[in-house]
């Protein structure tokens, strides 16, 4: 389970699937055969059949074993997920109606975010405005981010690439166009692009460079949504 938060999630999901199946084909077997070994042909006078104790307590002890098993199972992926590393790269993001911002350490600030290919990275997030649901599907994590308190949020992208960057929750409407996109890239080309030289990233036309957060976005129609 260790590793990634994709590989966390998905392993918690494949032991649930996996049980779930189990569980679906032994039931599907117990019917057919209950249904063709008691079927009236050879049963025409059925009779009733009192209580097993033994068998009663064997399956509710399975049943309460499973169900621990994976909430212990889920709840080490959990820990893990909220763990972050100490050798993250530390990025700041600030959500407003209807657009990302992520500040580096060094002031560099973009709203798209770029990060390295197999590093660590720490979000610090907040919110300008309403709550906001930080979401990448590739990396499995999703994170609210509440007015007044900073949340927090990590992964490690193992592969080059694009990835989309989505809100869960419905804040405005424009909504919908609350995208940005993670690129991941070579460390070498991320250490010059955050160092603020010319580098060429195909598709990342967002830069912000070192500008400050759009805050005349604040001033558009809200409609009726408070802000923090």
């Amino acid at each position: 389970m260790q590793g990634t938060t994709t590989a966390a999630v998905d392993s918690a999901l494949i032991v649930i699937m996996a049980l779930s199946f189990l569980l679906f084909a032994l039931i599907i077997f117990f019917t057919i055969y209950f249904a063709v070994r008691y079927r009236r042909s050879r049963n025409p006078a059925p009779s009733d059949i009192e209580g097993n104790w033994m068998l009663e307590l064997a399956w509710i002890a399975a049943a309460v074993v499973l169900a621990l098993g994976i909430f212990f199972y889920g709840l080490t992926g959990f820990k893990f997920l909220k763990k972050v590393p100490a050798d993250s790269l530390a990025v700041h993001l600030t959500a407003q109606q209807w657009s990302w911002l992520f500040t580096y350490d060094n002031g560099r600030k973009s709203t798209d975010l770029v990060v390295p290919q197999g590093r660590n990275i720490a979000l610090t997030m907040e919110t300008k405005d309403v709550i906001h649901g930080f979401f990448i599907p590739s990396f499995r994590i999703k994170q609210d981010i509440v007015p007044g308190m900073k949340t927090y949020t990590w992964f490690k992208a193992q592969d080059l690439g694009t990835y989309d960057i989505l809100c869960t929750q419905y804040c405005g409407q424009e909504h919908s166009k609350m995208l940005a996109t993670v690129y991941v890239v070579a460390p070498d080309v991320f250490q010059k692009w955050y160092n603020g030289e010319e580098v060429d990233i195909p598709g990342l036309t967002s830069d912000a460079g070192t500008a400050a957060p759009r805050d005349d976005e604040l001033q558009r129609d809200q409609r009726g949504f408070a802000r923090s």
